[in-house]
């Protein structure tokens, strides 16, 4: 079920960045910024989006790996696919980005920065981030998170500026449960992105703290068998962690954030089936039923 749910994910990211294909367009120079490093060149900050963020539970896991062979597998496994997961999407090719994405990534967390001129590169951001989240969970490893906009120099594995503080600032002390929050100076952003989807696709919530937060669960809830998954997924976390207080605590807010995703999603699907039957209307072809 999970390369079912992993090819469903994969589909939508090459829908979403066409790859370039002409021979002059793939080729590209190699990332080593510490070989090619110059101490004498000016430093500059861009402005970019960046996104900041890690596996929830990491280092009480690390701590039992220490006796326990076969999670330290599962934790090497775990941060090899977050890590080839980002790297894929930054460094290929592709027609809307040449090669100025960049990730870096450490232990368990993981920076993802794109160059900003506007509110589509925040939404190309927040599209990448719903993904990985909504793989990512799926595998079992709910992710925290914070997405935010502004100076920064990012590298290869090298990224600092005001941008990275603020987003690792909304990860650490703001987002608190298996969620990735949006800063809120980007409200007009995230407006201006979801106006121009169509009415069933699922983009951003707003939190109950007044944050936007992506919504990576809707996705799954439109979908029965999937939805299926998640929900023995979610009930397993509430029973494992039934007297650990403060972990329970992040998983009992998942469940609720799930629950508000089913309530959601039966009226998604109607306005997606009604848009694609007035589709194939215009096209003359088969209509549903």
């Amino acid at each position: 079920m999970i390369d079912i749910v992993m090819t469903i994910l994969n589909g939508l990211l090459q829908t979403l960045r066409p790859k370039v294909t002409s021979r002059e367009e793939r080729q590209r120079t190699p990332r080593n910024f510490v070989r090619t490093y110059d101490a004498n060149a000016p430093v500059e900050y861009q402005t970019r989006a960046v996104a900041f963020f890690d596996i929830l539970g990491w280092g009480q896991a690390v701590e039992n790996s220490d006796t326990d062979p076969k999670l330290r597998q599962k934790l090497l496994n775990a941060v090899w696919s977050f890590a080839a997961r980002a790297q894929d999407y930054v460094e290929t090719e592709t027609a809307d980005h040449p090669s100025r994405d960049e990730y870096s990534q450490f232990s368990d967390s993981v920076i993802v920065s794109f160059p900003y001129a506007d509110y589509r590169d925040l939404f190309r951001l927040l599209k990448f981030v719903t993904e990985f989240q909504a793989s990512m969970v799926m595998l079992g490893l709910p992710l925290r998170g914070g997405v935010t906009v502004g100076s920064l120099f990012h590298t290869d594995a090298i990224a600092f500026g005001p941008a990275m503080n603020r987003a690792y600032h909304l990860e650490s002390k703001v987002a608190k449960m298996p969620r990735v929050i949006i800063d809120r100076a980007l409200d007009d952003d995230v407006k201006a992105a979801a106006s121009g989807l169509p009415k069933h696709w699922h983009f951003a919530v707003r939190g109950d703290d007044g944050y936007y937060e992506t919504d990576f669960l809707t996705g799954y809830a439109m979908t029965e068998k999937l939805a299926q998954i998640i929900e023995r997924k979610i009930d397993t976390w509430i029973e494992q962690y039934h007297n650990d207080e403060g972990t329970l605590a992040k998983y009992l807010w998942l469940r609720a954030r799930w629950d508000a995703a089913k309530a959601d999603a039966g009226e998604r699907i109607n306005t997606r089936d009604e848009f694609h039957a007035a589709h194939n209307a215009k096209r003359g072809g088969p209509q549903p039923g």
